[in-house]
């Protein structure tokens, strides 16, 4: 039992230390290390922070919008006059679901055709549109999470990107079903390679899906997070994101035949249970390979993902440091300071330097204010010549609550109690001595 535990120790010694004793490693230098670093802050982001739980979340959201998005896109591409296209599109990405992809084509035409006749026509695409922009909301809300982003972008914004996206997927669509169309017939003029023929096309079979896909998640994992997200970080999660949908679609067709029976049983209801675990086992790889692109990042700015959690005097430390930098720059006239600033100078990783923030903002030392294009800025609330060390100890360790009346809990005595109160008081003014703005070199 004791080597068990000793096994177990040092395995978890192993992640939450050693391979964090060298910092952020190269591919070529540590391989193994390079590896088990991101492996641990994917895990710790799916399992302790439980961002896990979102696949089951965004599963319900897209259920509940596919007809409405399938229905908007039938009704942009139809305006173009290339519904056919987006209908063999559909038939493609449910080849392994032909009777989902018929009812949602149905459904979807359904849809329509509905929203334009009777009087509840402005009510029908009120709630086809709300459908669509939930579900992009909700997608934004989980990436946000990811990525420890707290502040949404502002409704003017979003607005324009949804809209940007409703005309635009419809186009990509028919632009890739157009490509699709230009590879299969230069294969079909090639009558003097018939034999290298099945080559290519079952090269082109899985180089385009793979190549639309990475594109697809790499723009996803850039765009939708609030926050700068850095291409060369991510596309290479997005492609192993894209090989693992193309590998969930074949064993989906290989194993096809184990769900015969379940199929005779339940008949066409059989359909949906089994569409609900192919879309739940999608959003597992889509938020796996985010949470890889966020550690890639992280790593790379720095940003260990050692978990020994913060002390006391650590955190006012930190908050200490982020204070000194708001007050030089308000010495020097610069104004509120946006956190990208901030996050360059401490070279902290998101979360820390918003735990540094809002440390300072429950003290009153900072206030969070939001500029025209809804930027988030810090403003210090007080006169940086003014501000010592132990002004800010003292504001963020709070006042001391008084006793309730009627309170029998154990109190120190009032002698004690004095004597803490003085030590405390010499305590503080001693550390006014040192400014906030001189413990940063600027």
């Amino acid at each position: 039992m004791e080597k068990n535990n000793l096994s177990v120790n040092k395995i978890m010694y192993f992640f939450r230390r050693a391979i964090w004793e060298e910092g952020n490693v190269a591919f070529r230098e540590r391989p193994l290390v390079y590896m088990a670093q991101r492996l641990y802050m994917v895990f710790k982001g799916l399992f302790v922070e439980n961002h896990w739980g979102y696949a089951a979340q965004l599963t319900f959201n897209t259920m509940m919008a596919i007809v409405p998005v399938f229905a908007i896109i039938f009704a942009v591409g139809r305006g173009f006059g290339f519904e056919d296209y987006i209908a063999e599109w559909v038939h493609r990405v449910f080849a392994s679901q032909p009777v989902v992809g018929k009812a949602v084509l149905e459904l979807a035409s359904s849809y329509i055709n509905y929203t334009h006749t009777g009087v509840v026509i402005g009510v029908s695409l009120v709630f086809m549109l709300y459908s669509v922009i939930s579900l992009f909301n909700n997608v934004e809300g989980v990436f946000n999470g990811i990525w420890a982003v707290t502040k949404e972008r502002d409704w003017g914004r979003a607005a324009f990107d949804y809209i940007s996206v409703i005309f635009l997927v419809p186009l990509a669509i028919i632009l890739l079903s157009g490509l699709s169309v230009f590879f299969n017939s230069i294969l079909g003029r090639l009558p003097d390679f018939q034999v290298l023929t099945p080559v290519f096309k079952g090269i082109i079979s899985f180089a385009v899906p793979l190549t639309v896909l990475t594109l697809f998640f790499t723009l996803l994992y850039t765009f939708v997070p609030n926050t700068k997200v850095r291409v060369s970080m991510v596309w290479f999660p997005a492609m192993l994101a894209g090989l693992c949908i193309i590998g969930l679609q074949t064993a989906y067709v290989y194993y096809q035949v184990m769900f015969t029976s379940y199929s005779i049983i339940y008949g066409s209801l059989a359909a949906l249970p089994l569409l609900m675990l192919w879309m739940q086992l999608s959003w597992f790889i889509c938020i796996g390979f985010a949470e890889l692109g966020r550690a890639n990042q992280e790593l790379a700015e720095g940003h260990l993902g050692e978990t020994r959690p913060d002390s006391l005097l650590e955190k006012i430390r930190k908050s200490g440091m982020v204070l000194s930098l708001l007050c030089q720059r308000q010495r020097r006239g610069g104004g509120p300071c946006p956190v990208r600033d901030l996050l360059s100078l401490t070279h902290f990783s998101y979360s820390q330097l918003m735990c540094s923030l809002h440390t300072l903002i429950d003290a009153r030392l900072v206030s969070r204010t939001h500029t025209g294009d809804g930027t988030e800025v810090y403003t210090l609330n007080r006169d940086a010549g003014d501000l010592g060390m132990g002004t800010m100890v003292e504001a963020i360790l709070g006042r001391k609550t008084s006793a309730r009346q009627g309170d029998d809990s154990l109190q120190l005595s009032a002698e004690v109690e004095r004597q803490l109160e003085d030590m405390l008081q010499d305590y503080l003014t001693a550390m006014d001595s040192v400014k906030v703005e001189e413990i940063v070199e600027s």
